[in-house]
Parts: C-alpha cells; structure tokens; sequence
C-alpha cells in the first residue's frame, strides 16, 4: 500500500508538476451535461502492464481570441518536451508559469554575462542540500518548499529515466512571456495567508483522507517484485494512476480559501492574460501545471471563455522492459 504522506506529496508536487501528435479537437457537451461532466487533466488510460500517461490541451474561445491551456507535468519522457516545443512555436505569445522566471527572460534580453571564475562551495550546514547546477532562478536558496519539491521531482525522473521539464522545455524562447510570481510576491503572499509547506502537505493529508483511497491505483506485489529485478514499468504505471487521481485531492484542498501555490500563481497568470489580451494578441498559450486547470478554466469561463474542444498528448509512454527499445549494438571492428 501507498503511504498517504507519500501520496499527498505527490499531489503536492503537482501544485508547482509526445510520442505522437495531438488529435484533431473533439467538440465540447452542450447545456447541462457539458457543466455536469466532470474534466479531466491528467489521466492514464491503459492496463497494470503498460500504457499512457496523458495531458491535456483545452482550447476556449471569446470574441476573437482563443486560449489553450496546455497542462503540464514536471517529469517527463523528452519526446513529451519535444513535441511541447513544436506547439508553442504556433502561438503569438506562450504563457508559462515559473516561480522567479522572469529572471531567465531578463538574461535573453541583457545577453550573455561574462563568464567569473567560480568560488569554492562553502562547507554545507546540517540540513543543507548541495546547490544545483541547473537551479537558474535561484529559487532554492530562498524557499525551503521549493528545495524538497525539487530534490523530490529530480529523483522521481532519475529513476524513472525521465527528463525534468526545465531540462527539455527552452525558456529563453522569444515568444515565451512569464506569467507567475516572483520569489519575493510568493514569499510575501505565503506570510500574508499564513501559509507554509507543512500547512500545505497538512492540507494535502487532510484532503487525502476526505476524498478516500483509490485501490486500484496501489502498486501491486506483482509491480514492486518487477521493480526489483530492474523492470519498473509496473510502478510507472502505479504513479501514474496516482497522478490522474491527484486532481481530486487538489480540488479538496481548494475549497477553503484557497492556497497561493494555485489560486494566487493562477491569478498572476490571468492578469498576464488579460494585459497581452488587451495589447491585441489573439491566439495565446497558458502553459501551467495540470493541477492548476480546473480552477484556472472555471476562472476564464467566467470572464466570458467557452470551451470549444480538448486533446491529449502523451507525457509518460509506459512499456515492459521487454518491449522497451533498447540502443543498437556496435558494428563489430573489422
């Protein structure tokens, strides 16, 4: 069985977290059965052995403007991140959410810095993590939230041999406009709600017990014993189901008030909308967390946005290890 920290820190991690392409749109349900139908962000759609991961990619429409959200997770297959680059190049202008992300766009704009010779690191403290090499925004020497999420993901994708999203996604694309908080705004609205990461894994907790434990998505005997013998695709597929169901479990914590690391982000992110709007643009992306959506498409439904279609890209493409491709061996030397 699942621990329930182990799970509630992986719907957590979803507040911060193709092989093919996209399929054509399909059209949205009408009247009554269309507000009833409950969406889905993240969902796996395959058996215990092998299957897909998928996100999804909601296209709304007003006066002229249309806006895909397009969910993200943190961790994921490259082809995932590939076939991500190749959509945004088709929009005006990619909304993407990066707590202090702004700084990657103010290095494009200045130029290369000249390159200084490097300090030696310091002795680390008890309790310190060793700095990471690819932490451009500074983010975890400020937010000790953001620290253990990211050490989490990180190790999530090694074992996993998966690619980490800020590894396959460029962020220094021209048409990519930041639309999150800086690291000052979330600190200052995390100590202006009285929020901090344990009230946030309590609330996670919390809204794990509320919503029950799905079974079928507990790693079996069967999976754990593969993992074992170096086959992990049972346990890939274990997570997966956990991430699909992950919604449930943010929408819980959502009910009182909500928190900074979803509604807060997400307001940021519609005021960037809004202002890009208003400048003219037309055809524009949102690029955010799965976890962010439903209330992100609640909030734009309610600016006037209309649902016109939805369509899902694979993230994790999950195989037995005997199906997996493997490298071509060597020519053998003459």
């Amino acid at each position: 069985m699942m621990h329930p920290l182990l799970r509630s820190a992986l719907a957590a991690a979803a507040l911060l977290a193709c092989p093919h392409a996209p399929a054509a749109d399909a059209p949205a349900p009408a009247g009554k059965a269309h507000a009833a139908a409950k969406r889905e962000y993240v969902r796996y759609v395959g058996d215990d052995k092998r299957g897909k991961l998928e996100t999804v990619i909601v296209t709304l429409k007003k006066d002229g403007v249309q806006v895909e959200l397009v969910g993200a997770v943190h961790v994921a297959d490259p082809e995932y991140y590939k076939a991500l680059t190749k959509l945004f190049t088709g929009y005006e202008e990619l909304l993407f959410e990066l707590v202090d992300g702004q700084k990657m766009k103010e290095e494009l704009e200045d130029g290369p810095k000249p390159a200084t010779k490097k300090k030696p690191d310091a002795p680390l403290k008890q309790g310190e993590f060793p700095p990471d090499e690819n932490d451009t925004a500074g983010t975890k020497e400020r937010s000790p939230a953001f620290k253990i999420i990211s050490v989490m993901m990180r190790g999530v994708g090694s074992y996993f041999h998966f690619q980490y999203q800020t590894e396959g996604i460029d962020y220094h694309t021209k048409n990519f406009v930041h639309a999150d908080v800086s690291m000052d705004e979330f600190v200052q609205l995390q100590a202006d709600k009285g929020e901090s990461f344990i009230d946030l894994m309590r609330k996670a907790i919390e809204a794990q017990l509320e919503v029950g434990t799905d079974r079928t998505a507990e790693p079996k005997g069967s999976q754990l014993l593969l993992a074992l013998l170096g086959d992990s695709s049972g346990l890939k597929v274990a997570m997966a189901r956990q991430l699909a169901s992950a919604g449930d479990i943010v929408a819980e914590m959502e009910k009182h008030g909500g928190t900074v690391i979803i509604t807060e982000r997400n307001r940021k992110a519609l005021e960037v909308l809004d202002r890009e709007v208003a400048a003219g643009r037309k055809n524009l992306g949102i690029f955010y967390g799965a976890a962010h959506l439903a209330e992100m498409e609640k909030d734009l439904e309610k600016r006037g946005y209309q649902r016109t279609g939805e369509r899902w890209i694979t993230a994790w493409d999950i195989k037995p290890r005997t199906e997996q491709k493997r490298p071509a061996s060597p020519a053998p030397k003459e």
